[in-house]
């Protein structure tokens, strides 16, 4: 396990919290239920994503609940392509793993969790995929929360490249909020570093924001999302996110400069811990 211990300082915060930051492990379970076309992408995938000791994805999920659970962590984020895609088989692992946890958990949709290669990004996939997640989102998988009595954290579905419209108005109605906020998504937005690594790594866009240089063109609710995070007086003080596989933190531009954490893929063998106490 590699760990990235992050400690976020909040003044005048009475609470301290520890959390396990987890995304893009890209599960993939392989059974007798799976289609012909399952098994085919399966059988490809499931070798892809594996640690440099050639653990699998599924082997080392098991460790991450197993690890969460000992270390008593007040709660798990799960930043999105937990699972590779929708699968009978990998749909209930997910269900049989999550509720070995003995902490609250909170989820956001990646875009590999709710689609397959010939049904990406498509209507029936958004319509018969994505609300499978449902039972692990609150029944909302646009946005919903975590709440205790001096924070809130915000789970909010980019995982198309933008952020759902479906999200905003409560989005709005949230950070009408006096606690402390922590937004979790899937994609990453714009932050220089991020968007320079991600140039070197990936063929295409997969950083909102910056799309005169390779990032994705914001629509209208993804900069009224960013403008609302980083209003002067945003009660927002963490972004989180996955997506591109590798760690990196940089502040997102705004009225408020807001601290994004981007965690490495957890098949990698890679999560974050986060502190959060007073000042």
């Amino acid at each position: 396990m590699h760990i990235t211990e992050e400690t976020l300082q909040l003044p005048g915060f009475q609470g301290e919290y520890d959390i396990l930051f987890l995304t893009d492990t890209h599960v993939v379970i392989q059974d007798e239920t799976d289609s012909p076309q399952e098994a085919e992408e399966g059988a490809a995938r499931q070798a892809e994503f594996r640690n440099a000791e050639s653990v699998s994805a599924a082997e080392q999920f098991k460790d991450w609940i197993d690890y969460a659970n000992e270390q008593g962590m007040d709660a798990v984020l799960l930043g999105g392509d937990i699972i590779d895609y929708p699968s009978a088989g990998n749909l209930d692992f997910l269900e049989e793993q999550l509720g070995r946890l003995d902490m609250p958990y909170l989820y956001t949709p990646g875009n590999h969790d709710w689609t397959y290669p010939w049904e990406y990004m498509t209507e029936f996939g958004k319509e018969n995929y994505l609300p499978l997640l449902e039972p692990y989102m609150e029944e909302n998988t646009d946005i919903h929360t975590w709440e205790t009595e001096d924070l809130l954290i915000i789970a909010v579905d980019n995982s198309p490249g933008q952020v759902s419209h479906e999200a905003m108005e409560r989005y709005e109605e949230l950070l009408d909020t006096e606690k402390p906020v922590i937004v979790l998504v899937h994609v990453p937005f714009l932050t220089q570093s991020v968007l320079a690594r991600a140039r070197e790594e990936w063929d295409s866009g997969v950083v909102i924001g910056g799309g005169n240089y390779g990032g994705i063109y914001e629509n209208d609710d993804s900069k009224r999302f960013v403008k609302l995070t980083t209003a002067e007086e945003s009660p927002v003080e963490l972004m989180l996110a996955g997506h591109v596989h590798f760690y990196d933190r940089d502040y997102i531009d705004g009225k408020k400069q807001i601290l994004q954490v981007v965690g490495d893929a957890g098949y990698h063998g890679s999560a974050v811990r986060l502190h959060i106490c007073g000042q």
